[in-house]
């Protein structure tokens, strides 16, 4: 009698959700089957009810991946999306990225890495970026700032899910994401499981890149949905608003200089000292700029300008959408 060969237990589900992602996800996953790593995974994409067609995914990399495709019948959002993909995972860690996010060759090691502590349940990766437009540029400083901050803090409490990750069975308990929330969904999720007492850490080393939105109107557009679902999140989450680990001051601050600008319209004096505010928050974000290129430096304030109106557009909207709906 011949022994069976047993394939080893599958350690960790790499989710993808993907809505017409064709031409931006092999990048994706020619990355994850270049992963420097011992540890068996699967990597499972569930398309979002896309247009186009991923089928070929399933060919191109049976030989490289332990890989499912998944689909759902109507485009749902990406957290119904990551939900149907957990549900379906076979490992007992749950990693979270995108379609058009690109690993490092040690990304899952340095995901995985921290999860040796039986009490850590969920682990948060960085963006990094190789463009060079200007408000990309930008965008991705903008992120180390925020990174800045959360090195500073023994345990997180947001997770993203471009590079995030968590034990399935904490994310089933918690309930998944809420398919409700169209963004911002991956923050209501880590506010709720926080709130269990769960263990967050921070692992800068585990990358990934992006192409951020170029020019200064996608950048604004994608600041006002964020600022609007924020305030959903807030609806549910009223203890976190201007509380986490998450959010610089120097972004607090400006937006309440933002909101006390009328007052400034009296006299040149406080017009001065408002200038002078501004330009001050500004230098945490411009000492980041200044040894990549000064030319960011300088355009630091206008670029928190254009952050800071379209997210408080976003949260006034939010705000209104909230009332009405206490009515």
């Amino acid at each position: 009698m011949f022994n069976r060969i047993r394939k080893p237990a599958i350690e960790a589900s790499v989710i993808i959700p993907a809505f017409n992602a064709a031409t931006s996800i092999c990048a994706c996953l020619d990355a994850l089957s270049a992963q420097k790593t011992d540890r068996e995974f699967e990597v499972i994409v569930v398309d979002d009810a896309s247009t186009d067609d991923l089928s070929f995914i399933t060919t191109k990399y049976a030989d490289n991946l332990r890989l499912q495709l998944l689909r759902l019948q109507t485009n749902s959002g990406p957290g119904a999306a990551r939900n149907a993909g957990a549900r379906a995972a076979a490992g007992e860690i749950l990693l979270f990225t995108d379609a058009d996010c690109v690993p490092a060759p040690d990304w899952l090691e340095m995901m995985l890495a921290p999860m040796v502590e039986s009490a850590v349940i969920g682990v948060k990766g960085i963006y990094q970026t190789f463009q060079n437009d200007l408000w990309a540029r930008l965008a991705q400083l903008e992120f180390e700032e925020r990174y800045e901050k959360l090195a500073s803090h023994g345990e997180i409490d947001f997770i993203d899910t471009y590079s995030g990750a968590y034990r399935k069975a904490a994310f089933m308990a918690a309930g998944g994401f809420n398919p409700e929330l169209r963004q911002n969904e991956d923050v209501d999720l880590a506010f709720r499981v926080k709130e269990t007492g769960a263990r967050f850490l921070f692992a800068p080393e585990a990358k990934v890149a992006h192409t951020h939105r170029e020019g200064w109107l996608a950048y604004a557009s994608l600041k006002y949905w964020r600022g609007y679902w924020r305030m959903r999140i807030y609806r549910r989450h009223l203890q976190k608003a201007g509380n986490d680990t998450y959010t610089p001051w120097t972004l607090k601050v400006q937006l309440v200089l933002l909101v006390l600008f009328p007052v400034t319209l009296v006299s040149k004096q406080l017009r001065f000292l408002w200038k002078a505010g501004w330009l001050g928050t500004c230098i945490p974000l411009a000492r980041l700029a200044l040894p990549e290129k000064p030319g960011l430096a300088i355009m630091t304030p206008l670029f928190c300008l254009v952050r800071d109106l379209a997210l408080l557009a976003g949260m006034a909207t939010g705000l209104a959408a909230w009332w009405q709906k206490s009515d």
